[in-house]
């Protein structure tokens, strides 16, 4: 059995005390004194009557013998055991609603976070339309600031991705009819076939001399492989990848580098229903034709938004934005060819070109890097910010020397390290094309023993999915096709 003391709660205390001082009851007085409880005497108090839990209690006096080695009352489980005073409800009741905001805050900002690929452009769309461009791009800049500070600590703490591939090809791949095999016996008698070009067939792709960036290459840096690409193996490449680490002082700055035959390819251009030509009044059709998806192996992000430099677009017998001189330029012809280099300086209009995509200045011109990549104002955007500094995601194309192209793409990059990404892996002459997520994608299409097309992320890193590209678009991008009819 245990046992509880009669608890001196102050409050009550103050009261019972009053009571006894105003009734005059000496020994009750008494008995509180004895007790610690100790009260001035007021003037005029009503008769108090003690109670615990609601029922009357004695407290003893002269008659009952009390002296100065009186003990209180002990109360057993039997007895009515004083309520332990219970937690103010308004108390409580804050304390709930402050945790449960703190928990929809959580669950808020974690979302918001997921959709930040969606959320970012809307925020940055509604920033210029409220305050302006140069003051978005003054927030921009410092956002990308604080945001390579971040990734910096985080390499130090955690360190930084080996490899942006995926490890495997998450498709089913359609099997290709085995290409004709010749054998040739030396001797033969001279009514055998001729040991030429057009009997021994067309020559594979050249993969370009990479050039080494890092002084501790990582496994896979800088050697071409065709691991997960479509109509691609060792002895048969249409398109070959590797990636680089172009920044010493960011190495967990990736470039992801993809190269494509072009006799075997076809190039397309597609302008948005909103960019470039949107702000001039003139929308593209913005999705790829269902009739093409059989024989597509590729698509990726175009260039920047109509107003943001007036860069130029021509496609499909329109134009979209008018083509300005001196501006990096990548146009393709009716036969399948396709040339990059200055806008009125290497390529001049021709009636055969059937697009044309202007953005910014050249990386890579005559094999090497352009001194123009640091410059500032709007050679690399719209706005008098130096937005070439930018440590952001970026995206460019280019040319080998032999004219097969190429796709680069990568994360903390600035315009010179992109161009010098570019250049070591082989482009002859190269250009940028849009920066920041999410608009920076390389989906590879592969067809499906059912029919369909599954696309896959060039790089594990990218944001968004490849699939955004079989639906309508708001902004321009580029595709490939399969075309072999200039492969001999």
């Amino acid at each position: 059995m245990w046992w509880k003391v009669f608890p001196r709660w102050p409050g009550r205390a103050d009261r019972a005390g009053d009571a006894a001082l105003a009734s005059g009851d000496a020994a009750a007085e008494r008995s509180l004194e004895l007790i610690g409880l100790e009260h001035p005497r007021p003037q005029h108090q009503p008769p108090f009557v003690p109670t615990l839990g609601g029922r009357p209690i004695a407290l003893p006096g002269p008659e009952d013998g009390a002296d100065a080695d009186w003990e209180p009352e002990l109360f057993s489980d039997e007895a009515a055991a004083p309520a332990v005073p219970a937690v103010r409800p308004h108390r409580s009741r804050w304390r709930r609603v402050t945790l449960g905001a703190l928990v929809l805050l959580v669950l808020g900002m974690g979302a918001l976070y997921t959709q930040r690929t969606t959320l970012a452009p809307r925020a940055a769309d509604f920033s210029r339309n409220v305050i302006g461009d140069q003051n978005t791009a003054r927030i921009e800049s410092w956002y990308f600031t604080v945001h390579d500070r971040m990734d910096r600590v985080k390499y130090r703490l955690f360190g930084g991705t080996t490899n942006p591939f995926a490890t495997g090809v998450r498709v089913e791949i359609v099997p290709q009819a085995p290409r004709r095999v010749i054998i040739y016996y030396p001797g033969a008698a001279k009514t055998a076939a001729a040991l030429i070009p057009q009997s021994l067939g067309p020559a594979p792709l050249q993969l370009p001399k990479i050039t080494e960036l890092s002084s501790n290459p990582r496994p896979g840096e800088g050697v071409w492989t065709t691991a997960g690409l479509p109509h691609s193996s060792p002895t048969d490449m249409l398109s070959a990848k590797t990636f680089l680490r172009p920044d010493p002082s960011r190495p967990w700055a990736l470039v992801g580098i993809e190269l494509f035959d072009s006799r075997r390819i076809r190039l397309h251009m597609t302008a948005g229903t909103g960019d470039p030509g949107g702000y001039r009044g003139v929308a593209g059709p913005g999705v790829i034709p269902k009739d093409q998806f059989p024989n597509l192996v590729a698509a990726w992000n175009g260039g920047f938004k109509g107003q943001h430099g007036n860069f130029g677009m021509y496609a499909d017998g329109t134009t979209y934005v008018p083509l300005r001189h001196g501006l990096a330029s990548i146009a393709v012809f009716k036969d399948g060819t396709i040339r990059i280099g200055d806008w009125g300086v290497d390529i001049k209009w021709d009636p055969n070109m059937v697009a044309v995509r202007q953005n910014a200045v050249l990386l890579v011109q005559n094999g090497q890097v352009s001194s123009r990549t640091t410059e500032g104002n709007d050679t690399w955007g719209y706005v008098n910010v130096n937005s070439s500094d930018f440590i952001t995601w970026r995206s460019g194309v280019g040319l080998t020397k032999d004219g097969n192209l190429v796709y680069a793409a990568g994360n903390s990059l600035s315009a010179a390290t992109l161009a010098k990404a570019l250049q070591a892996a082989g482009a002859w002459t190269a250009m940028q094309l849009d920066i920041n997520t999410p608009y920076v994608l390389l989906g590879n299409f592969f067809q499906q023993p059912n029919g369909t097309l599954k696309g896959e992320r060039f790089m594990d890193t990218m944001p968004d999915s490849p699939d955004r590209f079989l639906h309508m678009q708001e902004r321009d991008f580029m595709w490939l096709t399969l075309d072999e009819s200039r492969y001999h």
